[in-house]
């Protein structure tokens, strides 16, 4: 994360440009966002084949460019796939899209790495993304990964209690290598079939 002055506050004046933005694009937070999933054949006797998840975007009272960066993931999608199960994430490569990573990282304290919330992966950042399938706050937040400072951004929350379910089948996905977890065959890839805002 950003520790220079005059940085943080350029950060600042951007984030609430944004949050303006926001409001005037999407109308009046929470948004809502409805993600499709098509499992491989590995996992059907688990479940059905296709399934979705509902998750709201975080607040943008505290993480607007977070919130901001997903939705334009959204408006430009093409495709994607959870391509990794690393027992305390899963993650999802975004293909197709020309989208380019964050320009910074935003993290806020109060929107932490917890259980069922969402997190871009990579330093600073996106378009990939993971699911954190345990309390990822040491993880993923300040201070993590061998850094004083950086954090990975929080975007979003899923919070009912079958998109949570779906989420706890997708940790069985198979396939993952030993220490990374990334699914070394496609064939076992979840594919996102679409992300739809509500």
């Amino acid at each position: 994360m950003e520790t220079n002055e005059e940085a943080l506050s350029e950060i600042a004046i951007l984030q609430d440009k944004l949050r303006v933005l926001l409001r005037s694009r999407y109308g009046s937070p929470p948004y809502t966002v409805e993600m499709g999933l098509g499992f491989p054949d590995s996992m059907l006797a688990t479940g059905p084949a296709e399934d979705k998840i509902l998750f709201e975007l975080g607040p943008i009272e505290l993480v607007p460019y977070s919130v901001y960066f997903f939705l334009e993931i959204i408006k430009n999608w093409k495709g994607g796939s959870f391509h990794r199960n690393a027992g305390h994430v899963l993650q999802a490569m975004v293909s197709g899209n020309r989208q380019q990573g964050m320009a910074f990282q935003e993290y806020h304290p109060d929107f932490p790495h917890l259980k069922y919330t969402m997190g871009y992966a990579g330093r600073p950042g996106g378009p990939a993304f993971y699911i954190s399938t345990q309390n990822n706050k040491w993880n993923h937040g300040p201070g993590s990964q061998g850094s004083k400072t950086e954090a990975d951004g929080c975007f979003g929350v899923i919070g009912d209690a079958t998109s949570k379910k779906v989420v706890d089948r997708m940790t069985t996905q198979p396939g993952g290598g030993k220490g990374s977890g990334f699914i070394e065959d496609s064939k076992d890839f979840i594919r996102i079939l679409y992300l739809k805002l509500l």
